[in-house]
């Protein structure tokens, strides 16, 4: 490039100098040919300086001049990472899931739980208290309380009618009752419960046979099977069969398969007695007398 240049400007000096008479052309060149000369030059050196300012032919352009931009030719070559570090897993790795954190797993388990995200609690297999309808309030004033899987009578000082409730929308034939039951000691000697796994109603009474519970003349408790309206020892077996304290909480169960009960109290047998017929179907009742309050909780029916 230096060359070019330096040519260039010799052979403007020398056209300078000719058309300037600082060096005298040959005698036999006329002005016109020093005019034509003079312009043939410069028409030259305009060629040579055209021809400097270009690249040879396949040369790339050079980058420009802007020290932010990296050259786009130039690949950025990451360092190979140390023997000693930890190497960091790329995009494309997956790291495990637990299945608990699952979208599967967090579907069902959302299934389960319900709308509120709550789990919901197992469903009770005792019977709820509000399933039972009272019946006696004709005979007298007495109180019904109803809540959860818990039943309160508090029946009037009487032993001349019942006071209690039935499972209203249940039928049984053959099954078995089981509950836990507490007596609060009454005013009328004889207070007690009847348990009529298959009961019915008349007269806004319970009738049907019957499983009784009560307080005996000396003081003990006792179980028998009778008859309501009008309770009475009957039934092959009948009698009367000791049990445990009934002003404790105790477990009780009856069992109607045929025309045969028994009683269990807190797993200890308190009788067993037959009819001479089966008695049907009817509705678990359970009836109390003589100002007793009972205290009933977690009926079970199979």
């Amino acid at each position: 490039m230096t060359d070019g240049i330096a040519l260039t400007l010799l052979i403007l000096g020398v056209a300078l100098g000719v058309v300037g008479n600082w060096i005298k052309p040959p005698q036999k060149l006329t002005g016109r040919w020093v005019v034509g000369i003079f312009a043939l030059l410069l028409v030259a050196a305009s060629v040579f300086t055209f021809l400097e300012g270009r690249l040879p032919a396949g040369q790339p352009s050079p980058p420009r001049g802007d020290p932010a931009t990296v050259p786009a030719q130039i690949p950025t070559v990451a360092a190979p990472p140390s023997a000693s570090a930890t190497p960091t897993p790329t995009a494309s790795v997956r790291q495990p899931t637990s299945p608990k954190t699952t979208p599967g797993s967090a579907t069902r388990s959302s299934g389960q739980q319900g709308t509120s995200g709550k789990s919901k609690p197992p469903r009770s297999p005792y019977v709820a208290a509000s399933s039972f309808q009272r019946f006696g309030g004709t005979h007298g004033a007495f109180t019904l309380v109803a809540e959860g899987t818990a039943l309160r009578i508090d029946t009037p000082d009487s032993i001349d009618s019942q006071w209690g409730a039935y499972l209203r929308d249940h039928m049984m034939c053959d099954g078995t009752v089981e509950f836990d039951v507490r007596l609060g000691a009454g005013t009328v000697d004889y207070y007690g419960l009847a348990v009529l796994p298959r009961g019915d109603l008349d007269n806004d009474q319970a009738t049907g046979d019957a499983i009784i519970l009560y307080l005996d003349s000396d003081g003990s408790f006792i179980a028998k099977f009778s008859s309501l309206p009008t309770p009475g020892v009957g039934g092959v077996g009948g009698g009367s069969y000791p049990v445990a304290d009934l002003r404790q909480t105790r477990h009780v169960v009856v069992s109607a398969r045929g025309s045969t009960y028994s009683v269990r109290v807190d797993g200890i047998p308190a009788g067993e007695f037959a009819e001479t017929e089966s008695a049907g179907c009817g509705k678990l009742t359970l009836a109390a007398w003589g100002g007793t309050t009972a205290h009933i909780e977690d009926v079970l029916v199979r």
